[in-house]
């Protein structure tokens, strides 16, 4: 049973050794080429006694590392590349973005200018017309309760539609208003043209 096993193994011996001494000459002669091979490097002090195993072995695990540390570092130097190339698209459209958000703060500001310029002028002569409509209806107070009433239901009914139209130009101010704080992280301008034009609203007292 042990020569069932056994004789194998040592033919194998044998012939390893009969390969390794008509090999030696030549792993000596390019010793640099066969130092890392895992069958010569147990041999490596018999090889090159003045090399010795441990050094040998020290050699090639050094050379491994390098390979190793080699890849992970071409690796991350072309994720390096990558990511500059990818900075530099971001930075080439910049330009465009800015030129985008500046004819958007000329649109606005153009619009908003209309815009309130034309609420503000119609406010000056509602309330103008407000003031004269209550200057007559006093004038004719005495005259009876139903001019009175007329009247009244009259001046609410014009209140009414001045602050219906008011909450709609509120809404507007603050749909605006909402707009600019997002365009203001890129032109703060827009943001205080909002601000003030809420605040001329506001001063009207409706």
């Amino acid at each position: 049973m042990w020569l069932f096993f056994g004789l194998p193994i040592v033919v194998l011996f044998i012939m390893g050794c009969i390969h390794a001494s008509e090999t030696l000459d030549t792993v000596r002669l390019h010793w640099n080429e066969y130092r890392c091979n895992p069958l010569y490097i147990p041999f490596a002090g018999m090889i090159r006694p003045d090399i010795g195993v441990e050094a040998n072995f020290q050699h090639c695990m050094n050379l491994n590392a390098q390979s190793i540390f080699k890849f992970f570092i071409d690796e991350l130097m072309s994720l390096f590349a990558t990511v500059t190339s990818s900075l530099s698209d971001v930075g080439a459209s910049l330009p465009n973005v800015r030129s985008v958000f500046s004819r958007m703060r000329k649109v606005l500001f153009s619009f908003g200018a209309q815009t309130f310029g034309k609420i503000v002028n119609s406010m000056s002569n509602v309330s103008f017309l407000l003031i004269k409509i209550r200057d007559v209806l006093k004038r004719f107070v005495g005259e009876g309760y139903i001019a009175t009433f007329l009247a009244q239901t009259g001046i609410d009914f014009v209140i009414s539609f001045i602050m219906a139209i008011m909450s709609i130009i509120k809404s507007f101010v603050y749909a605006l208003l909402a707009i600019s704080i997002v365009l203001a992280l890129f032109q703060p301008e827009i943001l205080a043209f909002a601000v003030v034009i809420a605040s001329l609203v506001a001063a009207t007292g409706f």
